[in-house]
């Protein structure tokens, strides 16, 4: 199994996961197994959330970054997303 496919059934299983950065706005961390180097060598996704009904809901990936290559993430530019997309 990928990586990617691990987080889909992760997010399946708890939509709720990661660090919570404005309401229904997650942070995720996804370990990257070719990169062996824990934390460091992980990838970050931003997810948004939408609760449809009690048992419904929808899932939206933001973005994707290599912890590598970015220590952290403009939060202006991830609430300008959500908000373009309809989530806050």
């Amino acid at each position: 199994m990928t990586d990617l496919e691990e987080f889909q059934n992760s997010l399946q299983e708890n939509p709720f996961q990661g660090v919570e950065l404005f309401p229904n706005i997650r942070k995720i961390r996804i370990p990257i197994k070719s990169k062996g180097r824990g934390k460091a060598g992980s990838a970050r996704v931003i997810t948004a959330n939408a609760i449809i009904a009690e048992h419904q809901g929808k899932i939206a990936l933001l973005t994707i970054y290599d912890k590598s290559d970015f220590s952290t993430v403009d939060l202006n530019i991830i609430k300008q997303m959500a908000r373009e997309l309809g989530f806050i």
